[in-house]
C-alpha cells in the first residue's frame, strides 16, 4: 500500500517570467599556452555569437585603448582579472554563456601555466567537449602535453585541437600536415575517445564560427559547426543507474521519500534496486517530481524516490539496480592533483567525498608523481601544490565507487583535510584495490604505509631478438650478486612470454583483442609479485604502445621499459625457431613484425640493440643499468 503524497499547504511555485529554454546545455572547457590565443578564440566565438552586451563592448573597447591596442582586443572578453588584463594571461578559470539555434554552451577558459594546473583541472572537470588551442606558428609545447594530459585522464568525451594563427603561416596546407603528425606523435600514449583537428584563425575568425575562404583544402566543418554536430548526449554518461542519496525527507509520520539527482542511467516505478553500501534490497514505488508523480527519472533529473520497504537509508548511500551495483571496496588508486599549498604526503589522514559519501581515510602510498609535460613517472616523498600522481587510499569502511572511465560522476573524489576542512586533491579513480587486507585491520591513524614495491623490468622486442636470453643472464647475476644489486632477501621471477602462454594464457589465441589481454594478464601478476617484493623480469613482445602504457599503469611507478632492438634482416638470419621462414611463407597468420605491426618504444628507459652488441655487452649494459635502480 502506497500513501499519498503529503497535502500539508505549501506556496504556489513561482511562475516563471520565461520559459524554460529546451536547448541542451554542453560545457566545453578550453586550455593553451601563453600567447596561442585562447582568449581571443573564445572572444571571437562570443562576438560572433552575439553573446556581448552593450557596456561589455563599451568596457572591452575602453579596456583596449588603456593598454595601446589599435584594435580592440577580443581576448578582454574573458579575461576578466585585473591582472590578467595587466599581463595578458588567462590566471582564473574564466566562464561564459552563449548560444545557437541547436544548443547552449558553457565556456571555461582555464589557465595555461603549470603552477595553475588545479584550476585547468577544475574547468575540465565536467566539460563535454575540451578544446586544445596550439600555435601554428611556434608548434605544441610542454604546456600543450600537460593540457591533452588532464583532458586524457578525466575522459573529456570529446577533445578538439584547433591550430590557431594559421595566417602566419600563410594557410599552408602542408604546415598543418606536419603540426597535426606531430601532435598525433606526442600524444599516442594518451588515450581519446573522439579525437579532431581543426586549422583556424581566432584573430581573423577563419573557421571558428563559419568555414574559411582562405583554406580551401580543408574540407571539414568549422569549430562551431563541429560543436553544434557532436553527439553529446550519447556519450555523457553510462546506462547504469547511479542515484546518490542527498537526503532522506519526512514530512509526515506516513510519508518517507529519498531525495537526490540522477547522476547516470535512468529509475523508474517497479525498478527492483539495491541500496549501497550493503545488500539491501527493494523496490520502487514512487517517484515525485516538484509536485508531480512520474513514472520514470532520467539522468539530471532531481526528484524524490519512495520505496516499498522502511530502511535505514542516509545521505551517501547510492541507489542502483541490483543486477549492475557499484564494486563495494575499502582501499582504491587514484590519480590526483593537489589543490592546496600543504600538500600531501603517504600516511596523511585524510576526509574522503565520494559522490554524498564521506568517509574518513588515510593516504597509503604515493605510487609515483607524474610529469604531466613527458608522461613519465617518478618517485615522490611529497606532493607539492598543483602536483599530479597515483596514490593509494585506504578507508575506514566499505563505499560503492566506479572507476572513473567507466562512471565520471561515481569515479571522482576529492580529498579534505579532515581538521582544517579545506580541499587537499581532486582525483579520479583508476583501480579498484580489492586485494588488499580489510581496512579495520589495522587502527586508521597508526597505519604503517606499506614499503615499495620491487622492480619490474618489461623487456619488449621482436621474437629472436633476444628478450628471454637476457633476461634469463640477469636474473642468473641477480641471484648470485643480490647484495651487489641492493636486492638482497628478494627473490627473482621470470614472467616469459612464451610459458605464459603455454600455461595460465593458452585459452588465449592471437587477434589484437587476445593479445592485448594476454599482456594484462602479464601485468597483472607482475603486480601482484612486485607488491610482494620479488623482482620480476617480464619477456613479452607486447607489439602495441598502448598495451605497453596499459601495463605501465597496472604496474605502477615498479614498471621499466626496455627495448630489446634488433632488425629484421638479423632476426631472418638468426630465426631460432623458424618462424620467420613461416611467416614469410605465409604460413604464420598475424605474425608480429612480418604481417602484423610492431611499434617500438618511444621513450624506453633503455635501450639494447641486439643486433649491433654482442651478448656479453647486452647483459653488462642491463646490468649496469639495473644497479643503479637498485
Amino acid at each position: 500500500m502506497t500513501h499519498p503524497h503529503p497535502t500539508h499547504p505549501q506556496p504556489a511555485p513561482p511562475q516563471p517570467t520565461h520559459p524554460v529554454d529546451p536547448r541542451p546545455l554542453i560545457r566545453i572547457a578550453t586550455a593553451g599556452s601563453v600567447d596561442d590565443g585562447k582568449s581571443t578564440f573564445l572572444g571571437r566565438l562570443l562576438y560572433e555569437g552575439n553573446a556581448i552586451l552593450d557596456d561589455q563592448w563599451t568596457a572591452v573597447q575602453r579596456a583596449s585603448a588603456a593598454t595601446g591596442e589599435a584594435d580592440v582586443n577580443l581576448a578582454l572578453l574573458t579575461d576578466g582579472l585585473r591582472a590578467e588584463r595587466e599581463q595578458k594571461i588567462t590566471i582564473d578559470v574564466a566562464y561564459r554563456h552563449f548560444a545557437t539555434a541547436r544548443r547552449r554552451y558553457l565556456l571555461a577558459d582555464t589557465p595555461g601555466h603549470a603552477q595553475y594546473t588545479r584550476n585547468m583541472m577544475t574547468g575540465a572537470s565536467t566539460a563535454e567537449v575540451a578544446i586544445l588551442l596550439v600555435d601554428a606558428e611556434r608548434g605544441p609545447t610542454p604546456q600543450t602535453r600537460r593540457h591533452a594530459f588532464i583532458v586524457s585522464l578525466l575522459r573529456v568525451p570529446h577533445v578538439i585541437i584547433a591550430v590557431n594563427k594559421m595566417d602566419r603561416v600563410g594557410y599552408a596546407e602542408p604546415a598543418y600536415d606536419a603540426l597535426v603528425r606531430q601532435l598525433r606523435t606526442d600524444l599516442a600514449r594518451l588515450e581519446f575517445a573522439d579525437l579532431r583537428f581543426i586549422p583556424i584563425s581566432a584573430l581573423v575568425g577563419d573557421n571558428v564560427s563559419r568555414r574559411s575562404a582562405a583554406m580551401p583544402w580543408y574540407p571539414g566543418p568549422s569549430v562551431l559547426e563541429t560543436l553544434d554536430s557532436l553527439e553529446v548526449e550519447t556519450r555523457r554518461t553510462p546506462v547504469e543507474l547511479r542515484f546518490p542519496v542527498q537526503l532522506a525527507v519526512r514530512p509526515s509520520a506516513d510519508f518517507r521519500a529519498y531525495a537526490g539527482t540522477v547522476v547516470s542511467g535512468q529509475v523508474s516505478v517497479g525498478d527492483p534496486v539495491r541500496i549501497q553500501p550493503g545488500p539491501r534490497v527493494t523496490t520502487v514505488t514512487e517517484i515525485w517530481a516538484g509536485p508531480d508523480r512520474i513514472p520514470t527519472a532520467s539522468v539530471g533529473e532531481a526528484v524524490l524516490l519512495r520505496l516499498a520497504d522502511d530502511l535505514d537509508i542516509a545521505r551517501g548511500d547510492v541507489i542502483v539496480r541490483t543486477g549492475n551495483p557499484s564494486p563495494e571496496t575499502d582501499a582504491f588508486e587514484g590519480t590526483v592533483c593537489v589543490m592546496h599549498e600543504t600538500g600531501l604526503a603517504a600516511g596523511d589522514a585524510v576526509q574522503v567525498q565520494i559522490g554524498r559519501q564521506e568517509v574518513a581515510g588515510q593516504i597509503t602510498d604515493i605510487r609515483y608523481e607524474i610529469n604531466a609535460e613527458t608522461f613519465h613517472r617518478a618517485d615522490a616523498a611529497r606532493l607539492p601544490l598543483n602536483a599530479l600522481a597515483r596514490v593509494a587510499v585506504r578507508l575506514s569502511r566499505p563505499v560503492a565507487l566506479d572507476r572513473y572511465e567507466h562512471n565520471r560522476d561515481t569515479g571522482a573524489f576529492l580529498l579534505v583535510d579532515p581538521v582544517r576542512h579545506h580541499g587537499l586533491a581532486a582525483g579520479v579513480v583508476t583501480h579498484l584495490r580489492t586485494d588488499l587486507p580489510p581496512a579495520d585491520a589495522v587502527p586508521t591513524q597508526s597505519r604503517p604505509a606499506p614499503s615499495r614495491p620491487a622492480p619490474v623490468f618489461w623487456l619488449t622486442g621482436l621474437s629472436g631478438a633476444g628478450k628471454s636470453t637476457l633476461a634469463e643472464s640477469v636474473a642468473t647475476r641477480l641471484r648470485s650478486n643480490g647484495q651487489q644489486a641492493g636486492a638482497t632477501g628478494r627473490s627473482v621471477v621470470i614472467l616469459d612470454g612464451d610459458a605464459v602462454r603455454r600455461g595460465v594464457n593458452r585459452d588465449l589465441g592471437y587477434s589484437a583483442e587476445a593479445r592485448t589481454e594476454n599482456v594484462r594478464r602479464i601485468a597483472e601478476i607482475a603486480r601482484l609479485l612486485s607488491d610482494q617484493g620479488h623482482i620480476v623480469l617480464c619477456s613479452v613482445i607486447s607489439p602495441l604502445a598502448a598495451q605497453r602504457e596499459s601495463a605501465r599503469e597496472i604496474i605502477g611507478s615498479a614498471f621499466h621499459e626496455i627495448a630489446i632492438v634488433c632488425d629484421l634482416a638479423t632476426l631472418r638470419q638468426r630465426d631460432p625457431k623458424g618462424l620467420y621462414a613461416r611467416a614469410d611463407r605465409g604460413e604464420i597468420a598475424e605474425f608480429t613484425g612480418v604481417s602484423s605491426p610492431y611499434e617500438p618504444p618511444s621513450n624506453p628507459d633503455l635501450t639494447i640493440d641486439t643486433s649491433t652488441e654482442n651478448l656479453s655487452e647486452s647483459i653488462q649494459k642491463i646490468w649496469t643499468w639495473i644497479l643503479a635502480k637498485l
